[in-house]
């Protein structure tokens, strides 16, 4: 007979009460020391509050006894997969895989791990290989559609979502998943109308949250350009990516060539200023896109706290640059010109700097802003040379949007 903690402690997992759960089943544990379920559960439970080294720790102690439990390979996998460590728990999934070919999770959470390497055909043969174990895998479907807008099969994402909807029509990660896969596709109203739909089934879900502040953020007309080409270059590999980099500056550069030997030098001025916009967009997009969702009476609470500093800081150098420069036009003092230069340049490193998934990739984008600003304010206590200070504003900027493909 099983214990009143154990039940008691499945009875509060299955309602997503974790934490609760966690004594209870400790509990369980101590009342039988080979109780298999209990520490499964409790595996489980550590996993969801993401304490994932005491969850490996009971799976490893699991493996020990019964080392050919797929469904212990699968809670590893998705534990490496948190933690980033993509090869590993590919490597699991495939043993989960191994000792039990029959679960359509297993294929489905392969699919998720090669979509993130973007390898999207191989991902999209092991989704289907999932369905056909199971055809109502929701994971399995979520997948799929995600994976055929990325090829863009739009017709058979569409019939997916279908698919989805009509068997989950409450089921809120269905809605959210439904409304990246219509954003992706450029259909900002539907979107909006799915991850309203999922924050009204679970207000908390992150994941709809930040869906709904995109797609309110792509009703920009240049927001929803800049999405595209977000979505596209996202949807490349890091080398077709550095190609198309390197290869769009290569085609300016030539630009500028044959403008420079022709009867068109007028068009020099008008091409430098659209490749800079179009390079420096990715920087000053989002925190410009949080600045103006700040104002927004309703979307400013579905932006998260980094995005609030990311927003305030975009708003706070552009308002600073725009009046230095209205004083320098006012007073005719270069000073001032230097300082809203200053304050423009900032716009890249420091607003963005709160995006960074990465701490020390937010620490350095930060102290690399404040370091720049030092430099045009504080510099002309070192040389009167304002356009010395100025230009090594410049080139910290420059030097900057180098730097920071390698510390994302």
């Amino acid at each position: 007979m099983e214990s009143k903690n154990h039940l008691r402690g499945v009875q509060l997992f299955e309602l997503g009460r974790f934490k609760e759960a966690i004594p209870l089943l400790q509990k369980a544990v101590t009342e039988s020391v080979d109780n298999y379920v209990s520490k499964y559960y409790l595996a489980l439970c550590f996993f969801n509050v993401d304490a994932y080294d005491k969850s490996s720790i009971i799976i490893d102690e699991l493996l020990q006894n019964t080392p050919n439990e797929g469904n212990l390979f699968f809670l590893k996998a998705q534990i490496a997969s948190r933690l980033d460590k993509i090869p590993e728990a590919l490597n699991l999934v495939n043993q989960s895989i191994a000792l039990d070919p029959y679960q359509a999770d297993y294929f489905g959470f392969k699919g998720a791990l090669l979509m993130d390497k973007k390898k999207f055909e191989p991902a999209l043969e092991f989704v289907n290989e999932g369905l056909k174990l199971d055809p109502k895998n929701t994971a399995c479907l979520n997948i799929r559609a995600r994976l055929l807008t990325k090829l863009n099969r739009k017709e058979e994402a569409e019939e997916t979502v279908e698919h989805i909807l009509y068997d989950n029509a409450e089921d809120d990660y269905a809605h959210a998943n439904v409304g990246w896969v219509a954003l992706e596709s450029g259909d900002t109203q539907k979107a909006l109308h799915h991850f309203r739909q999922a924050l009204q089934i679970n207000p908390n879900m992150q994941y709809a949250r930040e869906g709904m502040s995109t797609a309110l953020k792509s009703k920009n007309f240049f927001y929803k350009w800049y999405l595209k080409y977000a979505f596209w270059m996202s949807n490349q590999s890091s080398r077709n990516q550095w190609i198309f980099i390197i290869g769009l500056y290569l085609v300016y550069r030539f630009g500028i060539r044959l403008l420079q030997a022709s009867d068109l030098t007028f068009l020099i001025i008008p091409l430098v200023i659209a490749y800079l916009l179009f390079v420096l967009g990715g920087w000053i997009m989002e925190p410009l896109s949080n600045t103006i969702l700040l104002a927004d009476s309703y979307g400013k609470y579905l932006l998260k706290d980094r995005e609030k500093y990311s927003g305030y800081a975009f708003g706070g150098l552009a308002l600073a640059g725009l009046l230095s420069v209205g004083a320098y036009f006012a007073l005719g003092n270069e000073l001032f010109m230097l300082w809203g230069f200053t304050f423009f340049c900032a716009l890249l490193p420091l607003p963005g700097s709160f995006l960074k998934e990465k701490k020390n990739a937010r620490m350095i984008g930060l102290f690399y802003g404040i370091a720049m600003i030092c430099v045009g304010l504080l510099g002309v206590f070192f040389t009167d040379d304002i356009m010395l200070n100025g230009g090594i504003v410049l080139g910290m900027m420059v030097v900057y949007t180098w730097v920071s493909n390698f510390i994302s």
